[in-house]
């Protein structure tokens, strides 16, 4: 029985809560912005794509794929993008070509003129390039992760659409707070219960522009999740979760579809006219204006996924490929310690590029002390929307830190705060872990937290 609930956090996107460590999975100010403003953005991926390597990432924690979806939207609409701009200056030039020879061709001249730089192999674009492994030890999320919806929220709904109706101001705003005291009461439905235990409160959010999930994503991520479980992909467990009164609504019904016609006739063994046309008719929607210079087939060649259901200590065990960026989306360290140790980083470290880097949430004196011990040079992810430092970052180049830690916080990390889990052979449980540093924590001889801050308050404020 699952033990998990879906709600919506406060940017429309979907979270989860867990019951067993009555915690959320997802930051409940918004799953899909934490994705973008905590790995993607930071990672500056963009810059090799620039370079049209290979590149390998590591999703640690893939849970419901908010990362990995993100980094997916954001390589296919840098793609895109490239390839139009080629598409428009191929046109402008044969079109410039064309009336030079007509020109020249007054004086019976012939142009000599070729423009092979011009002619981009477009195929280039999308070649296989870009490598994701995805760890998970909860199998049943990672088959329901494509079909999971990003929703606005009913205040954005009616920011669309009402003002083109309604011409008077007052009128406007009236009708609104009538309309969100309403839709506070009724959506989502698990509100009362969920939102009340998370402190929650509807708001009007908006999603950046930015931020959102391309819609080719999910079909590619269900297409590489039924070539892995063919046709036990949609399992009895799987089904119900969908149909359930009180989960079906956080489900996207299009992919539902598209993965029980997939389930049913096979992706591979329909033919591109069967396929095309049931595309065009489920999720024509999805596919629309910004999306038709891009071909499906070819976004799709540009991903190779693959799926480690297992501990994550014993899976990354198994792997040989080197990482330019690792996703490190555990749970939170007091509740899944096992995932932050000391051990468990080092491992990480054996398999990560020399250039290669760490990207986190936390912004512990634990953690950041932790990949210290690993002899990373370590800093912090900075916002600039929000003109905060959001996270921490590390890498064995000290030239991919731009903001490194301060004196402060390094020296919060040689206080008691800052000592690390251990699992000196992966195995220990989470008990014997949580165990292990609360022996070093009181027989440490560090200065405490406490008093590392009260030392360092009262010298600022004397000089």
């Amino acid at each position: 029985m699952r033990d998990y609930e879906p709600y919506y956090t406060e940017d429309g996107s979907v979270g989860l809560y867990s019951f067993a460590d009555k915690d959320v999975y997802h930051s409940k100010f918004g799953a899909l912005t934490e994705a973008w403003e905590k790995f993607v953005i930071p990672s500056e991926i963009k810059n090799q794509l620039d370079k049209n390597k290979e590149i390998n990432i590591l999703d640690l924690c893939y849970c419901i794929g908010y990362n990995s979806k993100a980094l997916m939207s954001f390589v296919i609409d840098y793609k895109k993008n490239k390839l139009i701009k080629k598409n428009i200056f191929q046109k402008l030039s044969n079109i410039v070509s064309i009336h030079v020879n007509k020109f020249l061709s007054k004086f019976n001249k012939k142009l000599l003129l070729h423009i092979d730089s011009i002619q981009d192999d477009n195929q280039d674009l999308f070649k296989p390039s870009i490598y994701i492994d995805c760890m998970d030890i909860n199998e049943e999320l990672i088959k329901l992760s494509p079909m999971f919806k990003t929703i606005r929220t009913p205040g954005e709904v009616y920011e669309q659409f009402v003002p083109k109706i309604l011409s008077c101001f007052d009128t406007y705003y009236k009708l609104k707070k009538v309309y969100e005291n309403v839709a506070s009461i009724f959506y989502p439905k698990n509100k009362k219960y969920i939102n009340e235990l998370l402190e929650l409160k509807f708001k009007n959010m908006h999603i950046d522009k930015e931020y959102k999930i391309n819609g080719l994503v999910n079909y590619i991520l269900l297409n590489h999740m039924q070539r892995i479980y063919d046709k036990n992909y949609l399992s009895k467990d799987i089904k119900k979760i969908l149909k359930e009164r009180g989960t079906s609504k956080f489900f996207e019904k299009s992919l539902i579809k598209y993965a029980r016609f997939n389930q049913i006739f096979g992706y591979n063994l329909s033919s591109y006219n069967v396929l095309s046309t049931f595309l065009h008719n489920i999720y024509y929607h999805t596919i629309s204006k910004r999306n038709k210079n891009i071909d499906f087939k070819a976004a799709e060649r540009l991903f190779n996924l693959n799926f480690y259901i297992n501990d994550a200590r014993k899976s990354i065990k198994l792997i040989k490929r080197k990482y330019d960026y690792v996703f490190l989306d555990a749970f939170t360290y007091t509740k899944a310690p096992q995932l932050w140790t000391v051990e468990f980083i080092a491992e990480l470290c054996n398999h990560l590029n020399d250039n290669g880097i760490i990207l986190t949430y936390s912004n512990s004196a634990q953690i950041r002390n932790t990949l210290l011990e690993n002899n990373l040079y370590v800093g912090k992810i900075y916002n600039i929307k929000k003109d905060k430092f959001i996270g921490t970052i590390a890498s064995k180049n000290k030239s991919k830190i731009k903001y490194p830690l301060n004196s402060y916080e390094i020296g919060l990390c040689n206080t008691t705060a800052g000592i690390p889990y251990h699992d000196p052979n992966l195995s220990f449980s989470n008990k014997e872990i949580l165990e292990l540093r609360e022996y070093e924590f009181k027989h440490s001889n560090l200065m405490s937290s406490s008093k590392y801050m009260k030392l360092r308050s009262l010298r600022s404020s004397n000089e």
